[in-house]
């Protein structure tokens, strides 16, 4: 049977299949920043300062450091970006996801209103063969 609510509710569940594709890239996001940023502090970590020689190499050394620390906060912003996308997402998934319950539980009342008024339908005409039978036997 068809209800008036089936293709919105294809429209909706197409939205909620979006709506969960985009969540899942928010999560991998995230999770790609976050080993970024651990992959950067590891790297902070194996930097190594001369004990002794030029100044130089210190300098160059004390420049390496910074520019990981850049590198880190960079990592940071990122990881924080992210996330708040993965927020978004997941706010728009649930929503979609009511709005796709919602319509469905619509098409399933009004299905199941159609059986029941169908089966009101021939349960009548059922008691009016009934009686027309009985009718045709008593005679």
């Amino acid at each position: 049977m068809k209800s008036r609510y089936e293709s919105l509710v294809k429209l909706k569940k197409k939205a909620l299949e979006k709506a969960e594709q985009m969540l899942m890239n928010a999560n991998s996001d995230v999770t790609a920043n976050d080993a970024a940023l651990i992959s950067a502090y590891n790297e902070l970590s194996s930097l190594v300062s001369p004990k002794n020689g030029p100044i130089s190499e210190f300098f160059q050394a004390q420049l390496m450091v910074q520019a990981q620390y850049r590198e880190i906060e960079e990592c940071r912003a990122q990881v924080e970006r992210a996330r708040v996308s993965q927020q978004a997402a997941r706010e728009a998934f649930s929503l979609s996801r009511i709005e796709f319950e919602k319509f469905n539980y619509l098409e399933v009342q009004e299905i199941e209103s159609m059986i029941a008024k169908v089966k009101y339908e021939e349960a009548k005409m059922l008691d009016e063969i009934g009686t027309m039978m009985y009718k045709k036997s008593s005679v």
